[in-house]
């Protein structure tokens, strides 16, 4: 089944981008004509189309494009640099890449993408009959990063995204009346396929996106359900509090109590935790938390997610890692390339490594503790970077982190009306020695909700050599 056939053209409109909206017709027309131009060039079943295009209107008609013709569509996170993008390409060579009037031109500074040929969105032809694929054909193909510096490809396939969606309507509110903040491709997906109206924010090529604009443009459309990382929905509830919106989702990142209780109590605010290979995994509604887990969170006992969803089997492995399985979660990745790394085979059963430590407490709930390559194992014990963060987040509203140097355990805070040696008595329990303040900390740049340690190591180093 393609997955184009949960699409319906309609008159509602479908997508909302700066001055333009589409409509379900209009959206699918355009889409199914740009399939006919790929056909067109020779591209057909089977082939990869690289879509190098922000998250806009003509992303999702190149989407649909792709599918309509049974070729997959390829996309590479360009926030890692040019060596992933280069690499990436030497991992899977896209038979075109799609690019618009400005992307046409940036590709020019990736020499690899030079390579390719390219096809504008804006070229139209007459439009195609979607092709039939089975469950099996692969619809997305995406790049993440692997551990032994080649590239993993995580393919999700036409039959894994329907049944990804029909999942994610059990646990998130998709009622066709809402109107959304899109800012998370897969879940609009699973928008257009629930008949909702969905804003995109206005179409950026730089790292970040007006906040103060889209804000204001929110309150003018009404949305009443957004769906985003937790530092996308910290920059715009700066600039307000969004009287409309009813249902809030957030996720890509870990999600703090400083934040949440910036959130109107009138909105049914839920975290939400899953990643590429497995989405969701398990989720929260934030007004069910209770004191005593709220208490638990500041004394550092990680990040709170929830009941793991009931298609999804967990467990906790080896240095309490968070193992997944199920029929939303990824058995493998392109060629077996990263398997080894990140897949644990059980008999018949494949068990996912996400990465990330944690623990299950008496409910069955799943607590979040950091990545395990981020843990600290040393003389005094183990100590997990999200239960230092937690505690500096509640106790001074700040963000934190935790870094080791030499034999010293060094927090990490940005600087702000909060006294550091304050902060160190906090901590002293915990056995950090030293507290060092820097301007800002730097965040993954992908969704900037999670600490780049990498980077924040490099900085400590010259920050504080003698330490």
């Amino acid at each position: 089944m393609n997955i184009l056939e949960l699409l319906k053209p309609s008159n509602k409109t479908a997508l909302i981008q700066g001055n333009k909206r589409v409509t379900y017709s209009e959206l699918l027309d355009g889409g199914l004509k740009f399939g006919g131009r790929l056909r067109n060039e020779g591209i057909g079943a089977g082939s990869h189309i690289l879509i190098f295009i922000p998250l806009s209107i003509e992303l999702y008609t190149a989407m649909i494009g792709a599918w309509s013709i049974g070729a997959s569509a390829i996309f590479i996170d360009y926030s890692r640099g040019s060596k992933f993008v280069s690499d990436s390409l030497n991992r899977l060579r896209p038979d075109v890449i799609v690019c618009d009037n400005i992307t046409s031109f940036v590709r020019n500074m990736y020499s690899k993408m030079r390579r390719f040929k390219t096809v504008n969105i804006k070229g139209r032809c007459k439009p195609v009959d979607t092709e039939k694929v089975d469950a099996e054909h692969p619809a997305i193909l995406t790049f993440t990063s692997g551990t032994t510096g080649v590239p993993k490809v995580a393919v999700r396939t036409h039959g894994f995204l329907i049944n990804q969606y029909n999942v994610l309507c059990k646990h998130v509110d998709f009622n066709e009346n809402h109107i959304d903040l899109g800012t998370l491709p897969v879940f609009t997906l699973a928008n257009l396929a629930a008949n909702m109206t969905t804003l995109l924010p206005d179409k950026s090529y730089k790292s970040k996106i007006n906040a103060k604009k889209l804000a204001a443009r929110m309150e003018k459309e009404g949305i009443t359900r957004a769906i985003c990382s937790p530092a996308f929905m910290a920059n715009l509830l700066q600039y307000s509090k969004f009287p409309h919106i009813k249902n809030m989702y957030l996720g890509g990142g870990p999600v703090y109590p400083s934040l949440l209780d910036r959130v109107s109590t009138d909105v049914d605010l839920h975290i939400v935790y899953g990643s590429t290979e497995a989405e969701p995994i398990a989720s929260v509604r934030w007004a069910e938390v209770t004191r005593e887990e709220r208490r638990q969170i500041a004394h550092g006992a990680g990040l709170l997610v929830g009941h793991v969803v009931p298609e999804v089997e967990c467990m906790i492995g080896k240095d309490n890692e968070i193992l997944v399985s199920g029929g939303t979660v990824l058995k493998g990745y392109l060629d077996g390339i990263g398997d080894k790394e990140n897949k644990i085979h059980d008999g018949d059963k494949i068990w996912h490594r996400t990465g990330d430590a944690g623990h299950l407490d008496s409910n069955g709930r799943l607590w979040l503790l950091g990545r395990v390559n981020q843990v600290i194992h040393d003389d005094n014990g183990i100590l997990y970077p999200f239960c230092v963060e937690c505690i500096i987040d509640e106790h001074y509203g700040i963000r934190g982190a935790i870094v080791t140097q030499g034999k010293n355990r060094i927090a990490v805070i940005e600087k702000g009306a909060v006294d550091w040696e304050d902060v160190l008595c906090e901590l002293r329990p915990l056995h950090v020695t030293d507290v060092i303040e820097v301007k800002k900390i730097p965040m993954d740049k992908r969704h900037g909700a999670k600490v780049d340690y990498e980077k924040l190591k490099s900085m400590i180093v010259d920050v504080a050599p003698d330490l």
